[in-house]
């Protein structure tokens, strides 16, 4: 029974719209046809990024605490989907990136770090956010079979990885027909 009321915690952590409620408190945030939030500056983004991640990170603890590693490997499946598709709101504009990514600082502090490292130097090559989403959440997937961490770890990687991928695979087709714009880095030289 605390599983299943974990997991359900988890699912509504998960649904809790932060661009939407950034947007609410003032705080401006673009978004594009793709998908794909855009920033007016480095500070905007950070806090973006570093509440989703939050969503990930507190639903895996919830996990953690009530039923050890079990309840977090569910809780981070949940909080995952529960992001992709939402139940406070129907856009559903979450991209389960930054929440998978705070669930695996929990789960495998060595594969997020690998994460971070290939979506940052994929991010400094092509400057597309989707395509360093779309091969950080790769690199993790077939990272995780060679550092061999536990086996829920490497379960709940495939999850989300694979729901990562199919939540990308329209915007992907965005950007091959050019309408993702890169990422500008004079942009987000402002802190403000």
């Amino acid at each position: 029974m605390t599983l299943v009321l974990i997991i359900i915690t988890a699912y509504l952590i998960g649904s809790l719209p932060i661009p939407a409620l950034l947007r609410w408190r003032r705080v401006p945030l673009g978004v594009p046809p793709a998908g794909v939030y855009r920033f007016r500056n480095l500070r905007e983004a950070l806090v973006l990024i570093g509440l989703q991640m939050g969503k990930g990170i507190l639903a895996t603890l919830v996990g953690l605490m009530f039923q050890s590693w079990t309840g977090a490997a569910f809780a981070a499946a949940a909080v995952v989907l529960g992001d992709l598709f939402p139940i406070f709101h129907r856009s559903g504009d979450g991209r389960g990136v930054a929440v998978a990514a705070g669930a695996l600082v929990i789960l495998s502090p060595l594969l997020i770090l690998s994460g971070a490292v290939i979506y940052l130097v994929t991010l400094l090559v092509t400057r597309y956010l989707s395509v360093s989403a779309v091969l950080a959440a790769l690199g993790v997937m077939m990272l995780s079979l060679v550092f061999f961490p536990k086996f829920y770890v490497v379960l709940v990687v495939f999850f989300a990885g694979g729901l990562v991928l199919i939540r990308h695979r329209r915007i992907l087709g965005s950007w091959r027909k050019g309408a993702e714009m890169p990422l500008r880095w004079r942009r987000f030289r402002r802190w403000k």
